[in-house]
């Protein structure tokens, strides 16, 4: 099946991940990319308000756990996926050019608190899952967890290059240091927990991951699979190699509208979902058949006006 309409909620958390055309590991041992995307992290996070709960950059895609109320997910993605094609391209010697990502960015809605925590761990846990690591400790790459748990606030400064150019018009000696700005990547903690200790907190957390990270090792067991790659593999990968063993998608793979570990909220999220995606296809043919007033749910877009126009024929798309 094709991806599901996106729909922008201010109430639902999204699960986001993208991946790399061929499944490329432009991102592993790759040091000024990933310090690119935690800097650029930080700043669309505070540019668009978002409430940060887990990411997690791997070889060839990221996983991200985030609340987006103001519904400009959508916005989000599009500059941070940019800034990352950008950097990858700018500072790994042997990128061959072209488009970075394989596809639009996956957003899975995730129906409550508890699904939240689900997802935090499922994210942070990823380098265990893949069969890369058996301990977060031996992950040479960026990880989010002690970050999350522990309340680190990272401080990154990024040069306002539009400030800057514009400066430079008119005085071409002006100090580029005078266009630095600070931004801080702050995780926000997991709902339900807000009444604990920073210490109770990141002590009930390493808890709870021990046990998901046992299971998750229990799980590959009973498949068959004990080996991992480990940390000296993976600090030999160069950048740009092809994993060996991606986890690929086409068309027709099954995509969930709806993370949950309840069916009971599963079900009331979709209901929910395909409630606003059918007002949202009947606003659609209205406005493209000539009602340019019609209303549309929040969270959703007005599809381009270009698809009214478009000549009828076998390659028509209306």
């Amino acid at each position: 099946m094709g991806y599901h309409t996106r729909i922008e909620s201010k109430d639902k958390a999204t699960f986001v991940t993208t991946r790399t055309r061929r499944s490329e590991l432009w991102f592993a041992n790759n040091q000024k990319v990933e310090e690119l995307a935690l800097a650029r992290l930080a700043k669309y996070t505070n540019q668009y308000q978002a409430r940060l709960y887990a990411f997690t950059l791997e070889g060839s895609h990221y996983h991200q756990v985030a609340h987006f109320p103001l519904m400009n997910r959508s916005d989000f993605a599009r500059d941070f996926n940019s800034t990352l094609a950008t950097g990858v391209a700018r500072h790994t010697p042997n990128y061959p050019g072209g488009g970075l990502w394989a596809r639009r960015y996956s957003g899975e809605i995730i129906a409550g608190d508890q699904d939240i925590e689900h997802q935090f761990f499922y994210t942070v846990l990823q380098p265990v899952k893949d069969g890369l690591v058996p301990k977060l400790s031996e992950y040479p790459f960026y990880n989010c967890f002690n970050d999350a748990v522990c309340g680190i606030k990272r401080k990154y400064k990024l040069i306002n290059w539009t400030r800057y150019n514009a400066a430079r018009r008119y005085n071409p000696d002006v100090p580029i240091k005078d266009y630095l700005e600070a931004y801080i990547l702050n995780y926000q903690r997991l709902p339900g927990y807000e009444h604990l200790s920073q210490h109770e907190y990141r002590v009930l957390m390493g808890k709870k991951l021990e046990e998901h990270r046992l299971e998750i090792i229990r799980k590959r067991e009973a498949e068959g699979k004990f080996a991992f790659v480990g940390r000296e593999a993976l600090m030999k990968i160069v950048p740009g190699t092809s994993a060996k063993s991606p986890k690929l998608s086409n068309i027709t793979s099954h995509r969930p509208r709806v993370l949950s570990i309840c069916n009971q909220r599963r079900a009331d999220t979709r209901a929910w979902y395909f409630n606003i995606r059918r007002k949202h296809k009947e606003a659609s043919h209205r406005y493209l058949a000539g009602d340019l007033m019609v209303e549309f749910s929040p969270g959703t877009c007005r599809p381009p006006l270009w698809l009214a126009v478009m000549p009828a024929g076998p390659f028509s798309v209306l």
